[in-house]
């Protein structure tokens, strides 16, 4: 068909313009939404309600409801008239210049132009045929590769989508077999029950990573005490050792002045003390320090756990999405 026919067909006659929400009247003839009611709005006295087309009187106002099927048609004629959108399937009901196709019906395996395709779109007859946009890759991926017939079927022993005569005369014909409804609403309910176990082992995965990160600075903190308790101890014996030290240190200034037997008698007791006091709490400065490797290889194997459990969750779901798309395919 003409481009310049179709487009006629889709035109307003107030507006002269494709159709812009159209609506159609008791009389069946269709115009633009604001078209019709600018004309009624501009025509004096209430009751004054007639057809722009064939002058039909109305007693009331008629109920403007959208034409849905011709909405439908405008909508798609203005996408396809884009040159981005424009393909190369035609219409296959076309007799001398075939219109560029809009849609694909996969049940007659044939393509339509708009005119053409309103049958599917008004007659209940075509109403579970399966449109979809114009292109071979697309019919070809819903055909069955044996038998170049639809794909009804979901086989759920090898997981694939299957055409009638493989479930016939085909190597599914004794296997597990599904509707396509049926088997997308088994996926949908094991993705769900896959959703609820995920986020079940979320809340898992966080109460351990909070309870390994309360263990980890609770283990942080417990060293430094410990550290810091160690520290305070040689503190004080320092301390200790430095007040005693300053007690022999005046003692020896008090014997220095004595006379020599007195300095002579006194002396070995002084150097005793001394040496006593040199051997008074000898200070290991590592024990002072806290004990990071054994705090590394508690966060090492904390962390060692953390990404075996995330690996196992991201192999189950990439597992369950795979059988989501081949279901789709």
């Amino acid at each position: 068909m003409d481009p310049g026919v179709l487009q006629d067909e889709l035109t307003c006659s107030m507006c002269l313009r494709v159709y812009q929400d159209p609506v159609t009247l008791p009389c069946q003839h269709s115009f633009c939404l604001n078209c019709i009611e600018r004309a009624w709005a501009q025509t004096a006295g209430p009751k004054n309600f007639e057809c722009p087309q064939c002058h039909r009187k109305f007693k009331h106002k008629p109920t403007l409801e959208r034409n849905a099927t011709l909405y439908s048609i405008v909508a798609v004629y203005n996408q396809k008239s884009s040159p981005a959108h424009s393909s190369n399937i035609f219409c296959d009901n076309c007799d001398d210049k075939p219109f560029q196709a809009v849609k694909t019906c996969l049940t007659c395996f044939a393509s339509f132009c708009f005119l053409h395709l309103k049958p599917h779109l008004r007659n209940k007859a075509y109403q579970d045929h399966m449109l979809i946009a114009p292109g071979t890759k697309d019919v070809t991926m819903r055909q069955c590769n044996e038998h170049k017939k639809i794909l009804e079927f979901y086989c759920e022993d090898e997981g694939l989508c299957i055409c009638v005569s493989c479930t016939i005369i085909g190597k599914h014909k004794s296997h597990t077999l599904l509707s396509l409804d049926q088997a997308q609403a088994t996926i949908k309910t094991q993705i769900n029950d896959l959703k609820e176990n995920l986020l079940k082992s979320f809340s898992e995965w966080r109460r351990k990573l909070e309870e390994d990160e309360a263990s980890t600075m609770s283990l942080i903190d417990e060293e430094g005490h410990q550290a810091l308790s160690r520290i305070r101890s040689c503190c004080e014996a320092l301390k200790k050792r430095t007040d005693l030290l300053k007690l022999i240190d005046r003692e020896t200034q008090n014997l220095v002045r004595r006379d020599h037997l007195s300095f002579i008698q006194n002396s070995r007791q002084l150097i005793s003390r001394v040496t006593d006091t040199r051997r008074i709490t000898k200070l290991n400065v590592t024990e002072l320090t806290l004990n990071l490797p054994s705090i590394s290889q508690f966060i090492q194997e904390r962390l060692n756990g953390w990404k075996k459990y995330q690996s196992d969750i991201l192999r189950i779901v990439g597992k369950k999405v795979q059988l989501f798309d081949n279901l789709r395919e």
